[in-house]
Formats: structure tokens, sequence, C-alpha cells
């Protein structure tokens, strides 16, 4: 009987700290998947022909994106040009769970030379 009552006891703190372990992974792995999603963002504006990228702002520049099956999420684009060289590509990166928050980030392209490949 005693057996039975310290076996219980153990496998209850037993689960409580693997439950914990479990959200904490859980929490770490949304956090790689949001940063590689902002990466693969930035990854695509900067390396995009520069006559293009004006292109993905069609239908107000929102796209859904499930390439990532954990990480659903719609990125939205928006260009602003500070300067007639400069061209600033605001990514928003908005989660389809509204438990977490969108990201935000900037990527300025300057004007290529002519006949560059980035033109």
């Amino acid at each position: 009987m005693v057996a039975v009552t310290l076996l219980g006891i153990l496998v209850t703190a037993h689960t409580l700290v693997t439950m914990k372990y479990a959200i904490q992974a859980r929490t770490a792995g949304l956090g790689v998947d949001r940063a590689a999603a902002l990466s693969a963002a930035v990854d695509l504006y900067a390396t995009r022909p520069f006559s293009s990228i004006a292109s993905d702002t069609v239908d107000g520049g929102c796209r859904r994106v499930t390439a990532m099956a954990r990480f659903p999420h719609d990125r939205c684009i928006a260009i602003t040009e500070p300067s007639q060289a400069i061209t600033r590509v605001r990514i928003i990166i908005r989660p389809v769970d509204t438990a977490l928050r969108p990201d935000t980030v900037f990527v300025d392209r300057s004007l290529p030379e002519p006949g560059s490949l980035f033109s």
C-alpha cells in the first residue's frame, strides 16, 4: 500500500515536470519558426529583382503562407520610397494564431546599376 502511494506521488511529480518541459519546448519551437519566416521573407525581397518588388503589393500586399505547416502566417508587404534611389520594403509577418503577436522588418533596396542582375 505504501509503495503504491509513493509511486502515485512520484508519477504525479514527474508528469508535472514533463508537461512544463513540453510547454517550454513548444514555445522555443514557435520562436524558431517565427525567425525562419522572417528570414525567408527578408531573403525573398533582398534578392528579388528591383523592378518586380512592386508587383507583390497588388490586392493589399497580403498573402497567406502555408508552406510552414507548424507556423501558418500572413505576409503583408508595403513599399515606400524614402528617396529616388532607395525603395524600402516593410514586411509584416502576422501569425494565423491570434495569441501570437505580429513582427515587422524593413528591407532597404537601392536602385541597381543598369545591366545588373538585380535590375
